[in-house]
């Protein structure tokens, strides 16, 4: 009965502080293709969002989807810019038990085109 004690004991204590976390990161040139356009940086950006899940051996359930695209959308749309370039990204996650912590982290530059040399290509794809 000692050992089955200790045993349940060990074992929920294991399970509420036997934390884990992992992490990825990446890097991206842009949010969408720019090749031969020069653009002028109007701001480096720096955001982290976070969304929770629950997770019971195979069965999961998020309580948000993640917002990659509504984060590219919100970063762009706030200074009126065109594109991010020189992203840097991370995605953490945290288990607690059968509950998930995840955030996305986002550092980039945003950019805006600029007009002045605007190339213009004749049919054989040589510029005017």
């Amino acid at each position: 009965m000692k050992h089955f004690k200790l045993f349940t004991v060990s074992a929920l204590l294991l399970f509420i502080f036997g934390n884990c976390a992992s992490s990825t990161v990446g890097l991206a040139t842009s949010n969408r293709p720019i090749p031969n356009t020069t653009y002028e940086t109007i701001k480096t950006v720096d955001k982290v969002f976070t969304w929770y899940s629950i997770d019971i051996i195979l069965i999961g359930a998020s309580t948000d989807t993640p917002p990659i695209d509504k984060i590219y959308s919100d970063l762009v749309g706030t200074e009126e810019a065109d594109a991010i370039v020189n992203i840097r990204y991370y995605n953490e996650k945290a288990v607690f038990g059968p509950f998930l912590r995840h955030r996305f982290g986002i550092k980039g530059d945003l950019v805006r085109f600029t007009n002045a040399n605007a190339n213009t290509t004749t049919t054989k794809g040589k510029t005017r």
